[in-house]
């Protein structure tokens, strides 16, 4: 943090499943918390889908949060049905925010 930035942390993470025509890069804003005394969320991000075969834009989301938040509840899915055998069924969740909101 300076006089003139932050405090916050900015995170690029690309994604793309072999054979298929498109990758997806994301720029995630994030700990930004002097913005909620501005009534703006602490952090936001952008999603760029990419054509795979030419390298061309083929979409531009912003999000604050929200598919970032579903991504999260999803992965949290993907972890239980790989990491948990069929004979358990109950789960607990330490936390209460957005993200517990998607895994459960």
């Amino acid at each position: 943090e300076t006089s003139v930035a932050g405090p916050g942390d900015c995170h690029i993470k690309g994604g793309y499943v072999q054979a298929t025509p498109t990758f997806t890069v994301k720029l995630a804003c994030v700990s930004f918390y002097k913005n909620l005394d501005k009534d703006l969320p602490p952090g936001s991000g952008i999603f760029i889908v990419v054509n795979a075969v030419t390298g061309a834009p083929l979409a531009v989301m912003q999000e604050n949060r929200f598919m970032t938040d579903l991504r999260t509840g999803a992965a949290g899915a993907v972890a239980m049905k790989h990491c948990t055998s069929p004979e358990q069924n109950v789960v607990g969740f330490i936390g209460c925010g957005a993200i517990a909101r998607n895994m459960a």
